[in-house]
């Protein structure tokens, strides 16, 4: 069995101006378009019905904060990041540039989506984190299965990507989660739904009433 390591990723390194990095995010849309974590994550969202405010961590270029805002007009959408606002974010969207630790917009009227941002964190952040959300009402994740079937997924993308994505991705998975390990992570008394998607695994937690 695949230990799960994080390490760092260039991505994380570069600045946002930086050629690499625009074509790196760039490169990123094409793995979420294959991954479906996005349209899964949507689908969620309107299956709980009556979301009265969105918090998306991690939110990186803002296009999934901008789809919830689209697609759920009437919900309030935060986007938190340590990037500032990217270009072509819906106007509606509340962007936060800071920390996700450090941010007070939690609470229990809040559904957290995340989609490929938690892998990013080790295990005590992970801990940290659960105490952040655990109020909220739920926690939609889509991030990446630690899997050799998940890295042989992606080396056929390596023709079509810079060095960078080839060296986060296979990073990111070896940073990704099995089954049942989020729920021992993030150590809240939820009701917890995973399932496989492709080369992710996708996690619904609900609190439980």
């Amino acid at each position: 069995m695949m230990e799960r390591v994080v390490k760092p990723e260039i991505l994380d390194s570069l600045e946002a101006s930086d050629p690499a990095a625009i074509r790196s995010r760039r490169d990123l849309r094409l793995i979420n378009w294959f991954m479906r974590g996005e349209k899964w994550i949507l689908e969620q969202l309107e299956g709980l019905g009556d979301v009265q405010k969105v918090i998306e961590i991690g939110a990186g270029d803002g296009h999934l904060a901008s789809q919830i805002k689209e697609q759920f007009p009437d919900i309030e959408v935060i986007a938190i990041d340590l990037l500032e606002r990217p270009a072509g974010v819906h106007s509606n969207v509340k962007w936060k540039s800071e920390n996700v630790f450090a941010t007070e917009s939690f609470d229990n009227e809040a559904v957290v989506v995340a989609n490929l941002f938690i892998h990013h964190l080790d295990n005590e952040e992970l801990w940290l984190l659960s105490k952040k959300i655990s109020n909220c009402r739920a926690i939609i994740m889509a991030e990446p299965h630690r899997y050799w079937f998940s890295k042989l997924l992606g080396y056929p993308l390596f023709p079509f990507v810079n060095h960078v994505t080839r060296h986060d991705m296979m990073v990111s998975i070896d940073a990704g989660f099995r089954f049942g390990e989020l729920a021992g992570l993030l150590d809240i008394d939820w009701h917890w739904d995973e399932r496989a998607g492709l080369g992710g695994i996708r996690s619904i937690a609900k609190k439980v009433k």
